[in-house]
């Protein structure tokens, strides 16, 4: 005899769950991929850093203002489909902006060789051994020189391939090993011809890192940094008070239930791994054979989940069921324990840790040699593979062990996963290093949910919740 097995869904919890994935899935096509993003436009390390520096302070700061302000007027709706508007919008005009071009012009002398159809070129500007160690693949380039009658020049594109030192014509000609030694190889058809007696200007964006001089540009004087730094700022901070009040409003939600969060938090995450893997695919589909990464497919990625999300919005309801008549008051006396405040400062570690991962994982890896489709595939992992399980198993971990000791055991998490960063020398190694975040985030971050959405009094939630993300996402990244 068959036995009927009946499957029952919860329709009140598909709003929320809704929200989670529509919202952080938009998020998760830009977000991740905004430092990478800054070093396309030529931003440095250190101008992204200043950045990245920036808006965990402007997040510490706004997360309690959010929080008391949704407590205050008890408005939880508007608050979150405000913020989930602009957060949208700051991000997608950061595909706008154009690159910071700042080619340096560096006078060579050439000399055409017949032979093999290209020019060699000789320079002082550049350190032999940094090209030998950075570029050992070809990159495009530029030689200008002028025509014989000097009235006019002629721009040849093509390869630069380094080369090594040791061909003997070229030797007895100059002196190669004090100078830069560069194959250029045009793509289009050329006449040695004034070549030999005429000293040409040499243009290659992708060499920069290797000159001895420079005449650049300082990139703080440009308007693409300060434009794509308040972009930057808005949108990262929109996001994350948007995460938070999220979280608030889920826990409103389930009322009596709140042991399942993570089951409702776990669609944000399946959204988040699913669309971070397509997004790198599309982008290395955009890309195809050009040296400049083409990362627009994610913002309109983007675009489409949230208007989504901002539909939905509309026709949810989302209500604040307490009221505290002395938000401060009542806030100031959970701050008076002992517990609290220890939980506090292990947040915040937990903020610092997580701040150096989220702003350097992807240049860290990048730098290894990662492509854009391995970047979308370790997020994914993160998500899929780590955070999944962790999230729908996180009330049990809880309520097994306690708050302390589930935010306990991610601190020691991350000490492995630091170490093993430490000694990664293929960037494919990191995808099972990854398994890891489900401790070092999921299970940290129900607890930390889990732990204000349990000793706020009553009314005070999402002010509670606002200060726990300021310390998580604010003055821990800051750090």
């Amino acid at each position: 005899m068959l036995t009927r097995i009946k499957c029952s869904i919860n329709l009140s919890l598909l709003p929320i769950k809704s929200h989670y994935f529509f919202f952080f899935g938009g998020i998760g096509g830009v977000m991740p991929f905004m430092p990478v993003v800054a070093k396309g436009l030529g931003i440095n390390a250190t101008a992204v850093g200043l950045i990245f520096t920036v808006l965990p302070f402007c997040v510490f700061f706004s997360k309690p203002l959010f929080g008391y302000v949704t407590d205050y007027f008890q408005n939880i709706k508007a608050v979150i489909f405000a913020l989930v508007f602009v957060t949208a919008l700051s991000y997608f005009l950061v595909i706008f902006l154009p690159s910071f071009e700042n080619d340096i012009n560096i006078h060579v002398n050439t000399r055409c060789l017949r032979e093999n159809n290209s020019i060699s070129i000789f320079t002082h500007a550049y350190d032999q051994k940094c090209l030998n160690d950075l570029h050992p693949q070809d990159v495009e380039g530029e030689l200008v020189f002028e025509t014989c009658d000097s009235n006019s020049s002629i721009s040849l594109s093509g390869k630069v391939r380094i080369q090594q030192p040791g061909n003997e014509s070229i030797d007895e000609s100059l002196d190669s090993n004090s100078k830069g030694l560069l194959e250029f190889k045009p793509e289009t058809n050329f006449s040695c011809h004034c070549i030999d007696t005429n000293t040409s200007i040499f243009i290659c964006s992708s060499l920069k890192p290797c000159l001895l001089i420079d005449n650049s540009v300082s990139i703080y004087r440009t308007y693409q940094f300060w434009i794509f730094a308040i972009l930057a700022i808005i949108s990262g901070a929109g996001a994350t008070i948007a995460f938070t009040l999220s979280d608030s409003a889920c826990y409103e939600v389930l009322g009596e239930r709140p042991e399942l969060y993570g089951r409702q938090r776990l669609w944000a995450t399946i959204s988040w791994g699913i669309v971070t893997l397509l997004v790198g695919f599309l982008n290395d589909i955009a890309t195809g054979d050009s040296e400049v990464t083409n990362y627009a497919p994610g913002f309109y990625v983007m675009l489409v989940l949230v208007g989504i999300d901002l539909l939905l919005l509309l026709k949810i309801q989302l209500t604040k069921a307490n009221l505290s008549l002395n938000i401060f008051k009542d806030v100031g006396k959970i701050f008076s324990s002992w517990d609290t405040i220890c939980f506090a400062a292990a947040i915040y570690v937990m903020g610092a840790m997580s701040g150096l991962l989220w702003g350097y994982q992807f240049w860290l890896l990048q730098d290894l040699g990662a492509t854009q489709t391995l970047l979308g595939l370790c997020v994914a992992v993160q998500c899929l593979v780590a955070e999944v399980p962790f999230f729908f198993f996180s009330g049990w971990f809880i309520k097994s062990f306690g708050y302390f000791y589930c935010v306990s055991g991610s601190l020691a998490a991350f000490a492995i996963r630091y170490g093993l960063y430490y000694i990664l020398k293929n960037p494919w190694w990191v995808l099972p290093v990854e398994v890891l975040h489900g401790i070092t985030f999921a299970i940290f971050y129900a607890s930390m949910t889990g732990y204000a959405s349990d000793y706020a009094p009553p009314g005070t939630e999402a002010t509670m919740l606002g200060i726990f993300g300021g310390l998580f996402e604010g003055l821990g990244k800051l750090t």
